[in-house]
């Protein structure tokens, strides 16, 4: 196989495989060195403890080349925004790194989320829109090298200034390759002015493991181009003397199996604004159309159970 060659593997015990036949991932239980570009890595080998993985050491892309190492111990990164320690890295297809996560213990019955930030240090960030010191799950960066996005830890947040103001965020935020601000999270429901009124932005379902997929987006130049609210919208269009009623819809949240209320997503594009609903989009004229916000906050009456990353509540308990 081209992988177990192309880096003289010794002591694979397991290994999946592509359908051409190529390696995918593999496990080991002998030391490994693992070169790639100026920096060498050590994949996992070790028997896991309670708190190690029991998954693949690496994986690979089917021509060979590394895209993941689950590293045996923490190992210093050199980034373009300085030195992270990193318990698994992943890599562009070139061998650049795609991702860094300083921490990746298994999170279960003998090993908890407050066990394994214990092993976290708080590093401090410096950007143009914020300065902070903070602990995170991970980073992600672009094949340039520059930062993409950067994921907090669940419960963490922050106080970024954004082109609209400034604003608390959780989760984290996505970044354009020069550096400029993409996209963030508001920790609480806030509210943003737009070019069809004030609308409160907020996403009680946001996903706290991804960066990449915000509330709140903007384009290269700092306007504002979608924003996620908990809210019915009705649209009166002048012209034609006619009312549209945009509902959230209801889903079933797998992990409480309770129905939640899916936010709506409000994109802006020159004199347009776009509706999405998860169900239909709707597209109206912004000088032709008024809008009034039905805004949902009955989820902030409930309270955070432990370990909440305030997703259930918007923020109410703080």
């Amino acid at each position: 196989m081209l992988a177990a060659k192309k880096y003289n593997l010794q002591g694979i015990i397991s290994y999946n495989t592509y359908s051409s036949g190529e390696m995918k991932d593999c496990k080991f239980d002998k030391y490994n060195e693992i070169v790639i570009g100026e920096q060498s890595f050590i994949p996992s080998y070790k028997k896991p403890d309670e708190r190690k993985k029991d998954n693949k050491a690496i994986a690979f892309y089917e021509n060979g080349n590394i895209k993941s190492i689950a590293l045996e111990e923490r190992k210093e990164v050199s980034t373009s925004i300085g030195i992270i320690c990193a318990e698994l890295i992943t890599f562009y297809e070139d061998g650049k790194v795609d991702s860094l996560f300083p921490l990746n213990g298994q999170i279960g019955f003998g090993w908890s989320e407050e066990d394994e930030e214990q092993l976290l240090e708080e590093l401090n960030f410096d950007f143009p829109f914020a300065s902070f010191k903070t602990k995170i799950i991970g980073i992600r960066f672009y094949s340039s090298g520059s930062l993409k996005s950067l994921i907090l830890w669940p419960k963490k947040r922050i106080d970024i200034n954004t082109p609209i103001g400034i604003y608390p965020a959780r989760i984290g935020f996505r970044l354009y390759e020069d550096g400029s601000l993409e996209s963030f999270e508001p920790a609480v429901p806030v509210e943003i002015e737009s070019s069809i009124g004030t609308v409160i932005a907020f996403d009680q379902n946001a996903i706290g493991m991804d960066a990449d997929f915000n509330s709140v987006r903007f384009y290269p130049d700092g306007r504002l181009q979608s924003l996620s609210t908990n809210s019915d919208i009705v649209v009166n269009t002048k012209s034609v003397t006619e009312r549209t009623i945009i509902y959230q819809q209801l889903r079933l949240d797998m992990l409480t199996n309770e129905m939640v209320k899916v936010p709506i997503i409000i994109s802006f594009y020159q004199n347009q604004v776009t509706i999405d609903n998860a169900v239909e989009k709707q597209t109206f004229s912004i000088c032709d159309s008024k809008f009034l916000f039905l805004h949902d906050g009955s989820y902030m009456e409930k309270k955070c159970s432990p370990g909440s990353d305030c997703s259930g509540c918007g923020a109410s308990c703080m």
